[in-house]
């Protein structure tokens, strides 16, 4: 018998955990996942999709009270980030619903004075790094807030998000996508696994997240490695980018 929750601490996106028969790939393409990519205006109010990728990534980041920061006191889950305003926000859905069981944040250029990776290393350590990699005169993005949700974990789906990522960030123009990454959950390896590289001398432990977190970065030219075939397939479904309020493609 489940045990009860506490009042205010439902799940408010739900999975179901059957991961059925097949490889990670194939229950993907099984299920019929959608990946939704919205920019949100630099200014004003927040809109209620962000507020549902928020609430979203709270929940999951609230880990049944590991990381109490993201549940505010009259019991909602929230993450509010300045860096949301401005950037794309790429959703992943099942086929037969709105609800969200993925997501992942691309923040352009410019952005760049809020980057978490700038952040996390201090404005002058910064640049410096963008020196050594040669890209202190190139468009460079940041990903960031890549989350999956708890009972869809393992199938292969944040692999999918990231090379989603890759190809708005190509089509785009990026040079150089950085972002800041968990180690605990073997984020970064995940990253790795797309071409994503660690930054040598930038790990630092976040009491916030309660992980070491450290900076990565993917020059765009040298693709996305086992993943370059997805990459480059959603790629082509991208063209209408920046214009297109929403860009909707398979997974």
């Amino acid at each position: 018998m489940n045990s009860p929750r506490h009042p205010g601490t439902e799940l408010r996106y739900p999975i179901p955990n059957d991961r059925g028969p097949g490889t990670a790939d194939e229950q993907i393409e099984a299920r019929g996942f959608e990946v939704w990519i919205r920019r949100h205006p630099a200014g004003g109010r927040p809109a209620e999709w962000l507020h549902d990728i928020r609430r979203f990534r709270a929940e999951v980041f609230y880990d049944q009270g590991r990381r109490p920061g993201f549940r505010v006191a009259q019991g909602e889950y929230a993450d509010p980030q300045d860096l949301d305003l401005g950037a794309f926000h790429l959703t992943a859905h099942l086929d037969t619903t709105d609800e969200i069981v993925a997501c992942v944040r691309l923040a352009p250029p410019g952005l760049g004075a809020g980057f978490q990776a700038r952040r996390h290393l201090g404005g002058r350590a910064y640049a410096e790094l963008l020196a050594e990699l040669g890209a202190s005169n190139a468009p460079v993005f940041e990903a960031g807030r890549l989350v999956v949700a708890s009972g869809m974990q393992g199938r292969g789906l944040g692999g999918r998000m990231v090379a989603a990522m890759v190809a708005t960030a190509r089509a785009l123009g990026a040079s150089l996508v950085v972002c800041t990454s968990g180690t605990g959950h073997r984020q970064d390896v995940l990253f790795g696994r797309l071409g994503f590289h660690p930054c040598p001398g930038t790990d630092r432990y976040s009491t916030h997240y309660q992980d070491t977190v450290r900076v990565l970065a993917h020059r765009v030219s040298e693709g996305a490695y086992e993943f370059e075939a997805v990459t480059s397939k959603l790629r082509r479904g991208l063209d209408d980018l920046p214009r297109a309020e929403v860009a909707r493609i398979p997974l």
